[in-house]
């Protein structure tokens, strides 16, 4: 099944219809509903109680395989173009509001760290501003690059990506067991979602859910739910 959005701008975008992955939100054959489990997960010894829960408004498609996908691009022009995040921030809204309704009863809202590109702003925290305004939640911009790293995308081995992340995250907080939203715009391996829960939770979070506008899809992913899905 496929649903649209319409945001005030008049762009239709597809959102991320069940079933998916409780566990990371990555979209799952119809056939797998009653078991809501990707392949990785499925197999994960902590898929019943999994460090941190992934929820998406909708798919991330690499430019190099789906160039004019619209909610793509839109993400990607957000890391130079701040002007797009309002209309960004509405999509997180439906999610809010229509998709995971669940997590409006969580406690804090916390954005991932801001890059070092240079750009002037972190725009998961002026996603993050936007949904702790709306939702009458406190936002804690807490989280911080202790040590540099390599940007993420430019490490195609997930192990290698664990080890040049690990331990060069920091948090200057100390929570009380409270819920956290964690908003990111993208979720592509979870590999930095994962590092700021262990983080987050070392200085006292309780459960932690992250919320992206966009949950990473590659081709062969596609081709997969198309054939199971007929």
């Amino acid at each position: 099944m496929v649903e649209v959005f319409v945001r005030s701008d008049g762009v239709k975008l597809e959102i991320l219809y069940p079933p998916y992955c409780v566990v990371c939100g990555n979209p799952i054959p119809d056939s797998f509903a009653k078991a809501p489990y990707c392949g990785v997960c499925k197999d994960s010894p902590e898929k019943y109680d999994p460090p941190f829960r992934v929820r998406a408004f909708g798919k991330y498609l690499f430019e190099g395989e789906y160039p004019n996908d619209r909610l793509s691009k839109d993400i990607r022009r957000m890391k130079t173009d701040s002007t797009i995040i309002p209309l960004l921030q509405e999509c997180l809204y439906y999610s809010m509001d229509h998709q995971y309704p669940e997590l409006r009863e969580l406690d804090v809202v916390v954005p991932v760290m801001g890059g070092s590109s240079g750009r002037g702003y972190n725009q998961a925290a002026l996603l993050a501003q936007g949904i702790a305004s709306r939702y009458n939640l406190p936002c804690r911009d807490v989280i911080y690059t202790k040590a540099p790293y390599r940007p993420m995308h430019e490490i195609h081995n997930l192990a290698e990506k664990e080890r040049e992340i690990a331990g060069k995250i920091g948090c200057n907080y100390q929570f009380e067991g409270e819920s956290i939203l964690l908003i990111d715009d993208t979720c592509i391996d979870m590999v930095t979602k994962r590092e700021c829960t262990q983080v987050l939770q070392a200085h006292g979070a309780g459960d932690v859910w992250a919320l992206v506008l966009g949950r990473m899809v590659n081709r062969r992913h596609l081709g997969f739910l198309r054939r199971y899905n007929g």
